[in-house]
């Protein structure tokens, strides 16, 4: 095994982020993906799928699956958009608000746990350095290594 300070930082990250989906979907009864998308509605309304999958951040395909099997929970309502029938339109119904708003107590008492001995100035140290290395990623993901003839970087 190296002991490329980055490489093992690079793996704990993953660890990590292992971690975090685990003990989030454990506590909160949903994955985070789908909550995500709940909280999103709930907070500011019926959207496109389109619009959706920018302002989360995710793949649209990711997304529509993740639609399709939050709608068969009676949690959202998908349709055509009335203007534009490229579109399709997602609402959260009545049901998943009741979700949302059951599950909002949960969540808050989950981050209070996971990040409550924390003190200010070690959470601003860690978000501004997760930030930057969010970016740094970002950009590696849109500038990718030239890639040979056998299709490799």
């Amino acid at each position: 095994m190296s002991d490329m300070p980055q490489l093992l930082l690079m793996q704990q990250l993953g660890r990590t982020y292992r971690v975090l989906m685990l003990a989030f979907e454990t506590n909160i009864g949903h994955s985070m993906p789908r909550w995500r998308i709940l909280l999103h509605l709930y907070q500011f309304g019926a959207s496109s799928q389109k619009k959706l999958a920018q302002e989360l951040r995710v793949d649209p395909a990711a997304l529509t699956r993740q639609i399709k099997a939050i709608e068969t929970r009676g949690w959202v309502k998908r349709h055509n958009d009335a203007t534009d029938n490229r579109l399709t339109n997602v609402v959260l119904t009545s049901a998943g608000k009741e979700v949302v708003e059951q599950t909002l107590p949960r969540r808050s008492a989950f981050i209070e746990r996971a990040l409550g001995g924390l003190s200010p100035a070690e959470m601003q140290a860690l978000e501004a350095t997760l930030g930057s290395l969010e970016q740094r990623l970002r950009e590696e993901a849109a500038n990718p290594p030239v890639k040979n003839a056998d299709g490799l970087p």
